[in-house]
């Protein structure tokens, strides 16, 4: 009987893992699809660091920071746990839908496969940046867990890979590049609305939570909640219902969709994946006049289809580019009040060099934002093309 449950689970986890990776970003919805992931698992022992890179590229690096990357890795080592926090979850009941599990109070769960071997080249991608760009410019890396992680009951685990396993062992093929531990920074707020029950995002309040985490590390000012504006929208149906095959407990358990609103003074500039036709919007957000429910997400810069740069008020000589997915539109508001300059671009569809845009743009700290399907699923081979 066991083993005809274990079959039946794998053949699930497949076909939710297939699904994901057949997705586009650019579907009719205009939401962005969850970034695929292979269901390897294979472990081994850590390789040699990455052999440095060309003198021209190492020696070329870029003005430094208002606060020296040394500085900041010896604050992180000191302060980062390595004990996977203790995250209580129900034993409530759930059954796949479509491509993902469906739990019994209607919150949907994208199971995960896990890639080691796939985590390891990200981290190792990451390293060669790092290498690139030199010591006065801060590289960090931000791997979001989801929603697996923390509403999965207990009963059910058998049925997921181990998200902090994976991004623990990518961890340690980092070399210069500083981790920043969401995973614990949202374990502490699991009893709040930080992921969506019917779309495969984080909540805003969730990359909240993951921003004051990476400002803490990064050491730059962070703005309490009190100094935003809170919008709350009512109904909120994501992309979740779709992938459990229009199930009707998902559509009856619909999400508050609640955004925050920097107050401080900004200006954004959008532009081309190619970093052309330039023009100036005001808002990180735009208005969901025009959208359907379901594409509510697309408040964060309209989804993922070009660069923004934003400007603030801030002038604390600290600039910022942000590498990410669609988990990262929703992070980068939050730290409206923490660096002078943020660059966001999308890792699947920016069309020129990072390390340029660092060396052109001065910028002084470099963050890899996205969530665990990306960085240990197939998404992250795209990073390589990006440096």
């Amino acid at each position: 009987m066991k083993k005809a449950i274990s079959v039946l689970v794998t053949a699930a986890l497949f076909m939710s893992l297939t699904a994901c990776e057949n997705i586009s970003r650019d579907d009719d919805s205009g939401t962005s699809g969850l970034d695929s992931i292979s269901s390897e698992g294979s472990t081994g022992n850590k390789s040699d660091s990455l052999s440095s890179v060309s003198d021209s590229e190492s020696t070329d690096s870029v003005p430094g920071s208002t606060v020296e990357s040394s500085q900041i890795t010896q604050s992180t080592d000191e302060s980062t746990s390595h004990d996977k926090p203790v995250v209580p979850t129900d034993n409530q009941g759930g059954e796949m839908s479509g491509s993902v599990l469906v739990l019994d109070d209607g919150r949907a769960i994208d199971l995960y496969g896990g890639g080691y071997e796939r985590g390891q080249n990200y981290a190792e991608t990451l390293s060669k940046l790092k290498q690139m760009v030199g010591d006065n410019v801060n590289v960090f890396s931000l791997v979001a867990p989801t929603a697996v992680s923390f509403y999965l009951p207990d009963d059910l685990a058998y049925m997921s890979g181990s998200e902090w396993d994976n991004i623990d062992y990518l961890n340690g093929y980092l070399d210069g590049v500083i981790p920043v531990d969401a995973y614990t920074a949202l374990s502490r707020h699991v009893d709040e609305d930080i992921y969506f029950r019917t779309d495969h995002h984080w909540q805003p309040l969730g990359a909240y939570y993951a921003a004051e985490e990476f400002a803490k590390t990064a050491q730059v000012p962070f703005a309490p909640l009190s100094d935003y504006e809170t919008v709350t929208m009512e109904g909120y149906v994501g992309t979740m219902y779709g992938y459990s095959g229009d199930n009707p407990l998902v559509r009856n358990n619909p999400d508050k969709f609640t955004y925050y609103k920097p107050k401080n003074e900004y200006t954004v500039t959008y532009y081309t994946q190619s970093l052309e036709n330039p023009y100036e919007a005001g808002m990180f957000l735009k208005t969901l006049d025009n959208l359907a429910v379901v594409q509510w997400y697309l408040v964060f810069f309209g989804g993922d289809g070009e660069v923004a740069h934003v400007h603030t008020d801030v002038g604390n000589g600290r600039k910022l580019v942000i590498v990410k997915d669609s988990y990262g539109n929703a992070f980068a508001p939050c730290l409206a009040n923490s660096f002078e300059d943020i660059w966001v671009v999308d890792m699947r569809g920016f069309e020129k060099s990072i390390w340029q845009l660092v060396k052109d743009e001065g910028l002084t700290d470099v963050l890899f934002c996205m969530n665990s399907f990306s960085a240990t699923g197939d998404n992250q081979y795209k990073l390589a093309d990006k440096l």
